[in-house]
């Protein structure tokens, strides 16, 4: 049985999640995205991996509120597809959690912003 703990019995204890170092996914984005990617290029990879957790840095001024959503890309129909969203109504740092992310190439899109400016930084971190 691949990636299980045993015990010192021989029983199974719990899987074992292996972490990937985090990597930069958006870097200043200081604008809302008009449109999904054209493809999947600039997507997070997640190969291998079940989980991503998106570290989000959010700065501003005038801010009010900034959602985003998470992005799967269909390489058969070559499309991405809406997850899950969320809105930020602070600046901050957050920590926003993609459970099952099943190796799909996933994007973190800005999808409305309301404030006078922001800026807003993720790094991926796969597990």
């Amino acid at each position: 049985m691949a990636n299980v703990r045993i015990d010192e019995n021989g029983i199974p204890k719990a899987p074992v999640y292996d972490t990937a170092s985090p990597v930069a996914h958006r870097s200043a984005v200081t604008a809302v995205d008009a449109s999904d990617p054209a493809n999947a290029s600039g997507g997070i990879d997640c190969s291998g991996y079940q989980y991503c957790r998106l570290d989000i840095a959010i700065t501003g001024t005038g801010f009010s509120s900034l959602d985003v959503q998470v992005l799967f890309w269909n390489p058969r129909q070559n499309l991405w597809f809406g997850g899950a969203a969320r809105q930020f109504t602070a600046v901050g740092r957050y920590s926003l959690g993609v459970a099952d992310v099943r190796g799909a190439v996933i994007f973190l899109k800005v999808t409305a912003f309301t404030g006078a400016s922001f800026s807003l930084t993720a790094d991926a971190v796969l597990s």
